[in-house]
C-alpha cells in the first residue's frame, strides 16, 4: 500500500488539479489559487499555494491558524477523518491497493478480559515502581487480574485483537508473561492513539509506550520485544494502518537487539519516514525511573536520526576534503535544462526519462555532464549523483569550479559553495562497482525521502555488467529506465561510445556508437554525444607557441583557430522532443565550464549571491 508520505508527493505533484477538484469555484493568481474558505465560496481569503517547493500548503487568512499541507486541505473541504482522506485519494490517483491471491489467515478474537481497573499491588507497582500516571493507564485501558497486569492491543476500531498479560512478581528474576494463543500479533496501544495523528513512537515494550505517552510522545509497543525475523510479524498485520503516518520515531530499546528491530521495521515500513531515537537510558521508562525530565526527552525525539543507508551522502560531509584539494593542509595552497543558451528549450530533460551521455575516453562527458547538473540543480532540481568512478571529494572539487566559475577559490567561497550544494545535491559515496539493484534502492531512497527528481550514474560499466555481457547490459538500463519511467524521475546515464571507424568530417557519437549492445541506445529516451576535436586543439597550441614567438600571420592564424569550438555535442537523440541536432562549445580548463556560442564568455556564476538568498528567504 502506497504510505502517506507517497501520496502527499504525488498531490503536491498535481496542485493545480487538486486546488480545481476540491475548490472549483476559485481563481488562480500567480502561484495561488484564492477562494472563500474550505467551503468552496468565490473570494480571497483561503490560498493554496500550487507551484514550487510549497505546493499543496495553504492558509485561511480569515480564521487565525486554519492552514496545513495538501492532505489537511482535503480532510477540511471533504469533511473526512485522515483514513478515509488517504483511501479517497488513493482512488483519485488511481493507486488503489493492489489485490493478491494469498487468502488471509483466521486468527482468533480473544474474549474480553477478566479484569478491573488496577489498583492495590499493580497499581502501586505501575505508578510507584515504573512512574506511570494514572492518567496513561486509563487511556491504554490498562487492567489488574490479582498481581498480573493485563495489556489489551485493540485496532483502531475498538475491536479486541490480542492480549498479553505481565506478572509483577519476577520468578528466578525473571518476568513472567504471556499472550492470548492464536490471535493477532498487533501493536499495543491504539485505543490511545489520535486517529488523525500523522506520527507515532514505537517502542519495545508496553511500559515504554505508556511511558512515552506521558513524556508527550503517545506511542504504540511491538508485541514480541526487540530483534528481527519472526518476533516483528506484527508488520504484516499492521502494515496498512501504519501507512498514515509520516513520521514514525523508533524508540526501541538501546541495545543490539533493539537496533536490528529498527532496521527491519524501517525496511519494511520505509527508510523515509522511521527516525531512530537515541535514549540516554536503556529504554523510555528507564530514563523515566532515572528522573530524566520531558524537555530532554524532547530533544532525543528532535535530533532523532533518518535510517539512511550508508551510500547516500551530502556533500557537507566532505567540505573538508575538498578544501583539502584546492588548499593542501601543510600549505594552505590553492586546490533540467542545459546551461546553453544555443540549445535553450530544444533540448529538456523531462521526468520519467533516462538520457545516455555518451563518447571517447578523455572527451569529456563525464565532466559536461557534471556541469549540467549544476545549471539543474540552480534550476530547482534535487540530485543524487553515483560518481563510480571518481571519489566524492574530487566530484565535489570539480562542481565548486563549476558553480562558482573560478579556478582556485578561497576557503570561505569554498564552504558557501558546498553549503549550496548541500541544499539540493546528494551523493551515492562508493567508488568502484555496485550492483543496479542496490543503486536503485538507495535512489528510490533518495527520492522518498529528500525529494531527489534527477539522478546520475557514471558509468555503465561500474553497475557489475562486464563490457562482453550484453545481456547483462540490457537488463541493467531497462531496469534503470523502469525506476525512472515508474518513480518520475530522470536518470542521466554515462555509457562509453565504441571506437568510430569514419575517418573523415566530425567524428561525433550518434544513436549507433553507443558502446555495447544496442538496446542501451534503444531503451534510452535521450542520447547525448560528446566529440572532443584534439587536432584542433594541437593546432591552436602551436598557434599559440607561434604567436608568442612573434611569427607573422601566427596572431591572425591564432584568433581563426580560437574562434572553432573544440568540443562537438550531438543531441542524436530526444525521443519526446522535436529537436535533434550538433552544436559546439568551448572548454574553459580553469573553471571545467563550457559555453555556447549564445553564452558569455567569461563564463557564469551558479551560486546565488547574499542579496538573492534572503530575497528568497
Amino acid at each position: 500500500m502506497t504510505d502517506i508520505t507517497q501520496l502527499k508527493r504525488a498531490l503536491e505533484g498535481k496542485a493545480l488539479e487538486v486546488a480545481e477538484y476540491l475548490l472549483p469555484h476559485g481563481v488562480r493568481s500567480g502561484r495561488e489559487w484564492c477562494v472563500g474558505s474550505t467551503s468552496g465560496e468565490p473570494g480571497n481569503s483561503l490560498k493554496v499555494c500550487i507551484q514550487g517547493a510549497k505546493a499543496g500548503t495553504w492558509a485561511d487568512f480569515a480564521s487565525a491558524g486554519e492552514g496545513g499541507d495538501v492532505i489537511d486541505l482535503w480532510c477540511q473541504v471533504k469533511h473526512r477523518t485522515l483514513i478515509e482522506a488517504l483511501s479517497d485519494i488513493r482512488v483519485w490517483l488511481g493507486m488503489e491497493t493492489p489485490e493478491f491471491e494469498k487468502r488471509d489467515r483466521a486468527y482468533r478474537r480473544p474474549e474480553r478480559p477478566k479484569c478491573t481497573t488496577p489498583k492495590s499491588a499493580v497499581l502501586a507497582y505501575l505508578t510507584e515502581e515504573r512512574k506511570l500516571s494514572t492518567e496513561v493507564l486509563r487511556r491504554y485501558q490498562v487492567g489488574e487480574d490479582g498481581r498480573t497486569i493485563v495489556f489489551p492491543s485493540k485496532l483502531p476500531n475498538g475491536d479486541l485483537a490480542f492480549v498479553k498479560y505481565l506478572g509483577i512478581d519476577r520468578v528466578d528474576g525473571k518476568k513472567k508473561t504471556r499472550v492470548e494463543a492464536d490471535c493477532e500479533p498487533v501493536l499495543f496501544g491504539w485505543q490511545a492513539i489520535d486517529p488523525e495523528a500523522r506520527e507515532v513512537t514505537i517502542t519495545e515494550g508496553e511500559t515504554d509506550a505508556m511511558t512515552g505517552f506521558d513524556y508527550g510522545f503517545p506511542a504504540l509497543s511491538v508485541p514480541f520485544g526487540g530483534g528481527g525475523g519472526a518476533k516483528q510479524r506484527w508488520i504484516e498485520a499492521e502494515y496498512n494502518r501504519m501507512a498514515r503516518f509520516e513520521t514514525i520515531y523508533l524508540a526501541l530499546d538501546m541495545d543490539a537487539e533493539g537496533n536490528i528491530a529498527a532496521e527491519e521495521i524501517a525496511n519494511r515500513l520505509g527508510r523515509h519516514r522511521c527516525r531512530r531515537v537515541a535514549l540516554p537510558k536503556k529504554d523510555l521508562n528507564e530514563c523515566r525511573k532515572a528522573g530524566v525530565g520531558p524537555s530532554e526527552i524532547a530533544a532525543c525525539f528532535a535530533n532523532a536520526q533518518s535510517l539512511d543507508p550508508p551510500e547516500l551522502m551530502r556533500p557537507g560531509a566532505f567540505a573538508d576534503a575538498v578544501v583539502g584539494l584546492f588548499w593542501p593542509s601543510n600549505e594552505r595552497e590553492p586546490g533540467y535544462r542545459l546551461p546553453f543558451g544555443k540549445v535553450g528549450d530544444k533540448l529538456v530533460f523531462r521526468p520519467g526519462e533516462l538520457t545516455e551521455w555518451t563518447g571517447a575516453s578523455g572527451a569529456g562527458k563525464s565532466q559536461l555532464l557534471s556541469h549540467a547538473l549544476v545549471a539543474m540543480g540552480q534550476q530547482g532540481a534535487r540530485v543524487c549523483i553515483a560518481s563510480l568512478e571518481m571519489a566524492p571529494a574530487q566530484q565535489l572539487r570539480r562542481m565548486v569550479k563549476q558553480a562558482g566559475n573560478t579556478d582556485r577559490p578561497p576557503e570561505p567561497f569554498i564552504r558557501e559553495i558546498v553549503t549550496w550544494l548541500d541544499d539540493w545535491l546528494w551523493i551515492f559515496g562508493l567508488v568502484g562497482k555496485t550492483k543496479v539493484e542496490r543503486l536503485i534502492e538507495v535512489f528510490e531512497y533518495a527520492r522518498c525521502r529528500y525529494g531527489c527528481d534527477v539522478f546520475a550514474i557514471d558509468s555503465l560499466m561500474r553497475l557489475g555488467v562486464s563490457s562482453e555481457d550484453y545481456e547483462g547490459q540490457e537488463k541493467a538500463v531497462f531496469e534503470l529506465v523502469s525506476w525512472a519511467v515508474g518513480s518520475g524521475v530522470h536518470v542521466h546515464l554515462v555509457a562509453h561510445s565504441r571506437k568510430s571507424d569514419r575517418s573523415a568530417g566530425y567524428a561525433v557519437p550518434d544513436v549507433e556508437d553507443v558502446k555495447g549492445t544496442s538496446e542501451i541506445a534503444s531503451n534510452a529516451f535521450n542520447i547525448i554525444g560528446v566529440w572532443r576535436n584534439k587536432k584542433l586543439e594541437d593546432e591552436l597550441r602551436v598557434a599559440s607557441e607561434a604567436a608568442e614567438k612573434g611569427d607573422p600571420g601566427a596572431e591572425l592564424n591564432l584568433a581563426d583557430l580560437r574562434d572553432k569550438p573544440p568540443v562537438m555535442v550531438n543531441i542524436a537523440k530526444q525521443r519526446n522532443g522535436d529537436w535533434e541536432g550538433k552544436f559546439g562549445v568551448w572548454f574553459e580548463p580553469t573553471t571545467y565550464q563550457y559555453r555556447s556560442s549564445h553564452d558569455d564568455r567569461f563564463g557564469k556564476k551558479f551560486v546565488p549571491t547574499a542579496a538573492a538568498r534572503e530575497a528568497a528567504e
